[in-house]
This record gives C-alpha cells, structure tokens and sequence, in this order.
C-alpha cells in the first residue's frame, strides 16, 4: 500500500513539475496553432452574427470603418491573430 501510495505522489510531483518546467518570459502566453485557428473561428462566427443583426435593422455593434465597437475590436483581434499565426507559420518553415 505504500508503494501505490508513494507512486501516486512521485506522479503527481512529477506532472506538476512537468508542467511549470516551460520558461515563458512576463506576461506571456503560449498558444496551440489549432488553438489559434479556434479562436479566429469563433472571431468569424460573431462578426457573421454581427452582419446578420445589422441586415436586421441592430446596429449596436459598432464598425471597424468608424473605430467603435465589438465588431471594431473583434476585427483587430482577427487580424493580430492572423499575424501571429502566419508568424508561427513561417518560423516553422
């Protein structure tokens, strides 16, 4: 029993360590090329919603033309995730 036990905690020693053994300078954070492409999806997927409430009649969104608004910041967003995937991209080439 106390071979399980000391098993147990040497793997779980041995994962957190694993897992902060990664080192990342200040404030940075490190994404997955698939996690990238997830969340320009879902970046897309609002901005269609957006277009389609603004057909609607709904222009509470703001406008990237006129600088307000989610839809201004969500297209900011896209396009430096865009940069930093293409960055990625190329440094892997």
């Amino acid at each position: 029993m106390k071979k399980i036990k000391l098993c147990v905690a040497g793997l779980l020693l041995s994962g957190m360590t694993y897992g902060q053994s990664v080192q990342l300078k200040p404030n940075q954070v490190i994404f997955d090329e698939y996690e990238l492409i997830e969340m320009l999806h879902t970046i897309d997927d609002i901005l269609q919603w957006h277009k389609e409430d603004e057909n609607n009649g709904d222009y509470s969104h703001g406008s990237y033309e006129e600088g307000w608004g989610s839809n201004y910041w969500l297209t900011i967003m896209r396009e430096q995730l865009i940069i930093k995937l293409n960055k990625r991209k190329n440094k892997n080439y």
